[in-house]
């Protein structure tokens, strides 16, 4: 079995290169040190593998979209059915989503959100990915979710993740993320993580037709894409992997004060050279 683990001085290499040549990364939504500066070694995870395959169900939707939240529910009940497998990732992006009169001025849009709209062969709210099956460019109707998701959900993975997100109790502000990568098949080309922020509870106003009024100026909005620390499309971390290889990534970030740490999640997707979702997980929080 071949282990090949990547540590902080070849992913903050691999770093540079990418940002010499994206733009989206110049200006990171929040500060991020790759290299890992926690006084603690980082934990240590066992090759994994086995597991089931993750569901990623990214839902385009829109404060002005008074058929987004029907489609959001059906999202969440979804997620709710399969405890820890379906990870919901709600995206506001496109015209619908555009800053308006009160109450719907706050921009909720970011440059991944509107990185993965353009990224759409189909722009309308609302719509969908699952698992960005067949290119991220496919999109698939709410009404297909359960079909698509039901399908992903019986494949067997081609890699497992595993990871933890530790708060530092003696550097405010400070965060230790840890991802481990287990490839259970060997993979041709480069394999992509994104690491995405995606926040709870947010209480902000959204157009609902089934509601009444239709304007619901404290709408509860979950699963929302806030940014992300990798750029949309995520960094390179393996090139090639063979079956049984392994990848460890452990990152220190500095948190920031515009999203609740309590209702926040990062997601980690991995994706192939195609950009389909190979799995993804929501890293959980250790105290």
């Amino acid at each position: 079995m071949t282990h090949s683990v990547l540590r902080p001085a070849t992913l903050l290499a691999t770093a540079l290169l990418l940002l010499g040549g994206c733009d989206v990364l110049d200006d990171p939504v929040i500060p991020l040190t790759i290299n890992y500066r926690g006084e603690a070694e980082p934990p240590a995870f066992d090759a994994q593998l086995d597991g089931p395959q993750h569901v990623l169900l990214e839902d385009f939707t829109a404060h002005l979209c008074g058929n987004c939240p029907s489609a959001g529910r059906r999202a969440e009940n979804m997620a709710e059915d399969h405890p820890g497998l379906i990870h919901v990732l709600a995206i506001h992006a496109g015209s619908l989503a555009a800053v308006n009169e009160a109450p719907f001025d706050i921009d909720w849009t970011n440059p991944e959100s509107n990185a993965y709209w353009d990224q759409l062969a189909n722009q309308l709210n609302p719509i969908g990915r699952v698992n960005r099956r067949g290119g991220p460019a496919e999109v698939v109707i709410p009404t297909n979710w359960n079909a698509q998701v039901a399908q992903e959900l019986t494949l067997i993975p081609q890699a497992h993740l595993q990871g933890a997100v530790i708060p530092d109790a003696s550097v405010a502000g400070d965060v230790h993320l840890h991802t481990h990568i287990t490839f259970s098949e060997a993979i041709a080309g480069e394999v992509r993580l994104a690491l995405l922020i995606n926040e709870n509870n947010i209480i902000a106003a959204q157009l609902d037709y089934q509601a009444d009024p239709e304007v619901v100026e404290e709408f509860v909005h979950n699963h929302m894409l806030r940014g992300s620390l990798s750029g949309p499309d995520g960094l390179v971390v393996a090139t090639d992997p063979t079956a049984g290889s392994t990848v460890q990534l452990d990152y220190t970030l500095v948190w920031s004060d515009e999203w609740v740490l309590d209702n926040s999640h990062i997601l980690a997707v991995l994706t192939n050279a195609q950009g389909e979702v190979l799995n993804c997980l929501d890293l959980p929080w250790t105290e």
